[in-house]
């Protein structure tokens, strides 16, 4: 997935070098809101983290198929999504995503999340996504709920924020020529 239209207003596209400085801007321009529930935001604190960034994603993708996509929104970048890692043996994804708050309520995360986990099924051949989220993070949660996944468990302290350790309900979706009755 190099590119990928969802709308003549969205599009997906495997972030590159060149667009270490508009990732940058986003992230520091939103830094208030991406902290609460990303816990590598204070970490990035120049143009080269990000380019550090894009690089290690792009290695990850020659080396592993997992791959990181800048979510465009009428000419700019407005967030990412990508796959964390591919556990090839089982067949299963474990995708990660984030958008600046400006665009939030929009539907975007949700054509975004659609176009992705299809092209992990279809064209991936991964058999299951699998999706951590903050029990607190409610916005968070009602995405992969919207979109068909199953609570299979819930993890204590699953990571460190700046708040604090918090824990993650871990949602899963089949492929959809699973069995029914499966999850």
């Amino acid at each position: 997935m190099l590119c990928h239209k969802i709308n003549p207003m969205l599009e997906l596209r495997l972030l590159q070098p060149a667009d270490a400085p508009a990732l940058y801007a986003l992230i520091d321009s939103d830094r208030a809101h991406l902290r609460v529930w990303l816990p590598w935001v204070d970490d990035t604190r120049k143009v080269a983290d990000s380019a550090k960034f894009i690089a290690k994603a792009l290695r990850e993708r020659a080396e592993t198929r997992a791959f990181t996509s800048g979510i465009w929104s009428m000419g700019r970048l407005v967030g990412v999504i990508r796959h964390n890692r591919i556990d090839w043996v089982s067949k299963v994804s474990f995708p990660t995503y984030w958008l600046a708050s400006s665009e939030l309520g929009k539907g975007i995360m949700t054509q975004c999340c659609q176009a992705f986990y299809t092209h992990a099924f279809e064209l991936l051949q991964v058999n299951r996504i699998v999706v951590a989220v903050a029990t607190e993070n409610k916005r968070g949660q009602a995405l992969p709920l919207r979109l068909g996944f199953k609570l299979v468990s819930t993890l204590k302290k699953a990571e460190r924020l700046q708040s604090g350790w918090v824990d993650h309900n871990i949602y899963s979706l089949l492929t959809p020529h699973a069995p029914p009755g499966s999850f």
